[in-house]
């Protein structure tokens, strides 16, 4: 059987009278499988849409249409699908006299009393009202940067 047509009707596995359309089916088992909770049915792995009696589901595994997604994976039929691609070996390490590690510096520490007036701070741990103040009053004093 034919994949299913775009307007194509299928039937529910719940209740045959209900006639949905196939790209509709996986809204509908989630509605019609709360009415059913008695019915042993299962899902098959490999489609949603596929509800088959629990009995009966190894068999359906077996010849899922849908099952050549996981083959495809599993299984390398032709090696033109997956060429096979040489591995480069690293590239020769140059030899540097420089060393990072040797070198003892530390962080950048800025210093805030060599601060140019272009800059305005946040003051932490104040008040709205005194945060407010200070940012007034850092824009009252700004001077753009002279370049």
């Amino acid at each position: 059987m034919a994949d299913p047509q775009p307007n194509q009707m299928m039937s529910c596995p719940y209740n045959m009278a209900h006639q949905v359309e196939h790209y509709r089916m996986h809204i509908h088992l989630q509605k019609c499988r709360k009415q059913y909770p008695g019915c042993k049915k299962v899902t098959c792995p490999f489609d949603a849409t596929h509800i088959v009696n629990d009995v009966e589901l190894d068999y359906h595994v077996s010849c899922c249409r849908k099952r050549y997604m996981l083959d495809s994976q599993i299984y390398v039929v032709d090696d033109d699908y997956r060429p096979t691609v040489e591995v480069q070996p690293p590239p020769a390490i140059i030899p540097s006299e420089e060393n990072w590690d040797d070198e003892a510096t530390t962080s950048y520490k800025p210093d805030l009393s060599k601060k140019g007036a272009h800059i305005i701070t946040k003051i932490k741990g104040a008040t709205p009202s005194e945060r407010r103040r200070a940012r007034m009053e850092g824009i009252k004093n700004y001077k753009p940067p002279e370049n």
